[in-house]
């Protein structure tokens, strides 16, 4: 008994394979449909650092959807994988070990940024 189960379990994934390679499209990703980003991140970024960026810009209220609605957490950080071709994972996890790291490491990524914004501008001239 348990080998015909078997036996009909296999037979149905083959049927299924078949039908895959007769009619590719319906079994397609619609994900896939999206370009792949030409964006990589060099290894000495950390994931926690892109965090801080989508952790700020979900705080900041300033994304928003295609209706006018605030961006959830969750789809800013999608959009950043997307962006860089990374993966995050547990984002809401992600985004609460930024928020509660110790207070000179909360913003380092951030504070960077600032530096060097500052510092291009200085270079260059501008007060």
């Amino acid at each position: 008994m348990f080998l015909q189960k078997t036996l009909a379990i296999v037979n149905s994934e083959l049927e299924l394979f078949k039908l895959k390679i007769q009619y590719p499209s319906p079994f397609q990703n619609r994900n896939n449909n999206l370009p792949s980003s030409p964006l990589y991140l060099t290894d000495e970024t950390f994931l926690v650092e892109i965090m801080e960026l989508v952790s700020g810009l979900f705080l900041i209220k300033r994304v928003v959807t295609h209706t006018g609605k605030e961006s959830p957490l969750a789809e800013i950080g999608r959009t950043f994988e997307w962006l860089f071709n990374i993966k995050l994972g547990d984002i809401h996890k992600k985004h609460e070990n930024v928020i509660c790291r110790k207070a000179n490491k909360r913003t380092e990524f951030l504070d960077l940024l600032r530096k060097v914004i500052i510092e291009e501008s200085e270079k260059k001239g501008y007060l």
